[in-house]
Formats: structure tokens, C-alpha cells, sequence
């Protein structure tokens, strides 16, 4: 009889130069193209600043594979969120929704050790940054340990990308950082334009040269996800809750570059989409009603498009 044919080759997935990230997350991470990351409604966010939650799920099956849980100080976080220092937790779960084993930890230093962030980025202390550590790690942001760290998420200095935000996400190889994507957003984005406007994010492939690709969104597109019904509107207007998507276009992408772009997501979340009242704010004491058409990129700045009504004279002068 004749010899059984060999079996089909099995691809094998793109290995990390510097693989850091564990095999069971390797796997999760490398088997998903297309995520959707919710975050979770807390009503008391309208009287006072809580930490975020957020759950990560498998786009076509709709099933949860992560939950991230921020850790930060509750006195910063009232006082200068969204510019305060956050250590998000990325947790896998079973699928009962029951958490398993640690993923990554995010690290972002906030205002207290960057004293210009949220200003126009003209040298390292106005940078946002965002370092990605295999594993829990356990500190304050600013201060973990970083011989875990599989990649980071900067703005580049100076400008932030100027009057479009740009965030350069880094990979890690054996002697340095590797910039292997940016993620570059619209001028204007927030306010009442997200009620009816989803805001896409490219992400676009950084050649070895340092050159940038000219095809738009070559390697995953971040999504701002509009409201898709009532309901979802007023958790817009009345809450922090938002809703993103990130789909993955260049599918070599390893593990661990994927967990980047996860985290980057994360990162223009704070940036861009957690300012409190975004689309409107009332003001008892000058009677003022503000509304906010969209904010406005500008530096490294956002700038918000605001028309104001009513407002009384007397207590505006006062």
C-alpha cells in the first residue's frame, strides 16, 4: 500500500524576539483578531472620580477573555483625572467570567510626576507614556520595576503629532525598543460629535528605516464606537462608559505586539474620552449652560468647541 501522505503543515505563530508574555496569554492574544473593550457604567463617577473597569471581549463569538481594573489614588484621581497616575490590571477569565491568571499590567505616570501633562508637549514632562509589563506588577505608577516591560506607548516630543494626535508604539527586541506602529486620530473627536460619530484611530506599520506606511490603517484600526441606541446615548451624556473596537489587519503581528496595541487603546481612552461631562455641563452658580460641539487637538492640548447659554452677569463678574 502506498506511504500515508504527510500531514499539512501547522503554522506557527509569530514569535516575540523577547518573549515575556506567558503561553496561555500568548495563545489567547494570538487567536483574536477583532476585540471589543466596554467599559463598565459606575454611576457614583457623576459625584465622585472611580477607578475604571474595563472587560475585553472576543468580537465574533462576543465571548469575555479579559478584565482590567485600575489601581490608582483615590485623592489624585478626584483631583486631576483623567491626568492622574494609573496602574491598570489585565486579568484573564474563564468562560463564566471568573478570573484566572494575570496577563499584563499597564503603568501610565500621571500629573504628579509630569507636572505639564495635558499641555501643549514641548519636552519629556508634558509626554503621555504608557509602559506594558508582562505579568502583575505591583507599585506605584512612575515606579515599577521595568525588566518585564514587552513594549510601551508614547507620544513623540516634540507636538504630540501636531494638530492630529499621534501616540508611537514600541516593541521590545533584544538590545532596544523597536517602533514598529504610530496610532494617529482625527483633529476633533468628543463632546456632542461622539453622539453621532464613531472616531477612528490607524494604526499604520513603521518600516525598519523609520519610515512610516502610506497604507492607512495597515496594521489595526481603534474605534471610538458611536451610541447605537437611546439608551446607550444617555450612558454617553450621563456617564464615563464608552465603547471601542480594535480590529487587527496585519495578522504577523506577535502576542506581545498585540497586547500593545490593547493597552495603547487604553491609553488614548484616558487621553481623549475621560474628561467628566464631556458634552455638556451646568454651572449653578453662574446659571451658565455649556455645550461642547467636539474637542479640538492642538499640540499635545485639547481644546474644547464650547458655546455657552443663559448665565447670570452678576455672579459671572462676582
Amino acid at each position: 500500500p502506498a506511504p500515508p501522505s504527510p500531514p499539512n503543515p501547522i503554522a506557527m505563530p509569530i514569535m516575540d524576539a523577547v518573549p515575556l508574555l506567558d503561553s496561555a496569554t500568548a495563545t489567547i492574544l494570538a487567536s483574536v483578531n477583532k476585540y471589543t473593550i466596554q467599559q463598565h457604567v459606575k454611576w457614583l463617577d457623576n459625584c465622585i472620580e472611580m477607578p475604571n473597569t474595563y472587560t475585553v471581549y472576543n468580537f465574533q463569538t462576543n465571548q469575555a477573555i479579559m478584565r482590567i481594573n485600575e489601581v490608582s489614588d483615590g485623592c489624585t484621581r478626584c483631583c486631576c483625572a483623567p491626568n492622574h497616575s494609573v496602574v491598570l490590571n489585565f486579568d484573564a477569565l474563564d468562560p463564566s467570567g471568573r478570573e484566572l491568571f494575570p496577563v499584563m499590567t499597564m503603568e501610565r505616570q500621571g500629573c504628579c510626576g509630569k507636572l505639564c501633562l495635558g499641555e501643549i508637549v514641548c519636552m519629556e514632562c508634558c509626554a503621555n507614556e504608557a509602559f506594558f509589563h508582562a505579568g502583575k506588577v505591583e507599585g506605584k505608577a512612575g515606579e515599577l520595576d521595568k525588566s518585564r516591560v514587552f513594549g510601551r506607548a508614547k507620544v513623540p516630543i516634540p507636538f504630540a503629532g501636531g494638530f492630529t494626535p499621534v501616540i508611537q508604539v514600541m516593541d521590545r527586541d533584544a538590545t532596544s525598543d523597536h517602533h514598529f506602529a504610530s496610532v494617529k486620530g482625527p483633529m476633533c473627536f468628543g463632546g456632542c460629535s461622539e453622539l453621532c460619530c464613531s472616531v477612528p484611530f490607524t494604526v499604520k506599520k513603521v518600516n525598519k528605516d523609520g519610515s512610516i506606511s502610506v497604507n492607512v490603517g495597515d496594521v489595526a484600526t481603534i474605534t471610538k464606537m458611536k451610541p447605537k441606541s437611546f439608551a446607550d446615548a444617555m450612558r454617553e451624556l450621563l456617564t464615563d462608559s464608552d465603547l471601542y473596537e480594535l480590529e487587527i489587519h496585519d495578522l504577523s503581528l506577535s502576542a506581545q505586539q498585540r497586547a500593545s496595541l490593547v493597552g495603547t487603546l487604553l491609553l488614548c481612552d484616558y487621553m481623549f474620552f475621560e474628561r467628566d461631562i464631556d458634552a455638556c455641563s451646568y454651572n449653578v452658580f453662574t446659571k451658565e449652560l455649556k455645550i461642547s460641539l467636539c474637542n479640538c487637538f492642538c499640540l499635545g492640548k485639547i481644546i474644547p468647541c464650547q458655546c455657552t447659554c443663559g448665565g447670570d452677569d452678576k455672579e459671572r463678574d462676582s
